[in-house]
């Protein structure tokens, strides 16, 4: 058996970068992974409009989901389209939403691993949320961007099959769709931590914010379990991953 691992259960709710790093190592994302992403940017980043296509069209074929965007997101100042029948991908708004999405996933491929970065899945997770140090008011349940986030996991290891650099060498292949996975994984991490019971204590210890849009969805009676079910969770799911794709 492995040596335990000494956990800091405070610093999980205290700590953004201790986090990272306690889930990147329970799903088993290290220093290989983030070079096999970086070594698919070239690959996967040309196609990154078309993937933004895709979520976009897949997110407006369901009316709850598309209903978010009659929101005014933040740094959009434009006018919105106010129906759902009015509502269009071409819209300035949704555009505006196009180039952010298409930023993040540039992001995802091409970032240092650093402070900074996770900070900015930290963002990712928080802006989705209504909470007071936000301008715009845009609260997405956590059950959608849970769904999205597997439909963009799906859909980027799918992508990577049709890749002639990756049909070509199935273990650089293994080793890309692993990375992916658990990366997307480590970002839904960042989206659980504003949505369940688990985040009222990394708020409490010394961040005052409240998400007053949110009720706290009580999977669990101690605060601390549901993030090591959402670890494990992923760690069975990139197994399972690796395992196919490896056949």
């Amino acid at each position: 058996m492995a040596p335990i691992t000494n956990v800091d259960r405070d610093r999980l709710y205290t700590d953004l970068m201790y986090r990272y790093e306690y889930v990147s190592t329970f799903v088993g994302f290290d220093k290989a992974d983030v070079a096999a992403i970086k070594a698919a940017a070239p690959y996967i980043g040309p196609l990154v409009p078309a993937i933004v296509d895709a979520m976009y069209n897949h997110t407006f074929s369901f009316d709850i989901t598309k209903k978010v965007f009659l929101q005014k997101g933040e740094g959009f100042h434009g006018p919105i389209s106010t129906s759902l029948d009015a509502l269009s991908t071409n819209d300035a708004h949704i555009q505006f939403r196009k180039r952010f999405m298409a930023k993040y996933l540039v992001k995802l491929l091409t970032a240092e691993y650093d402070a900074h970065f996770i900070a900015y899945l930290d963002y990712v997770g928080r802006i989705h949320t209504d909470t007071p140090t936000k301008k715009s008011k845009i609260n997405v349940e956590y059950i959608h961007l849970n769904a999205l986030m597997g439909w963009l996991q799906a859909h980027l290891l799918a992508l990577v099959e049709t890749i002639p650099r990756f049909q070509e060498d199935s273990k650089l292949r293994a080793e890309t769709k692993g990375a992916l996975s658990k990366l997307l994984w480590i970002q839904n991490d960042f989206f659980v931590m504003y949505y369940l019971r688990d985040s009222e204590v990394f708020r409490g210890h010394g961040n005052p914010e409240k998400v007053p849009g949110v009720a706290p969805v009580y999977l669990v009676e101690k605060p601390g379990v549901f993030a090591l079910t959402m670890a494990s969770v992923a760690a069975v799911s990139v197994l399972v991953t690796l395992h196919f794709i490896k056949r």
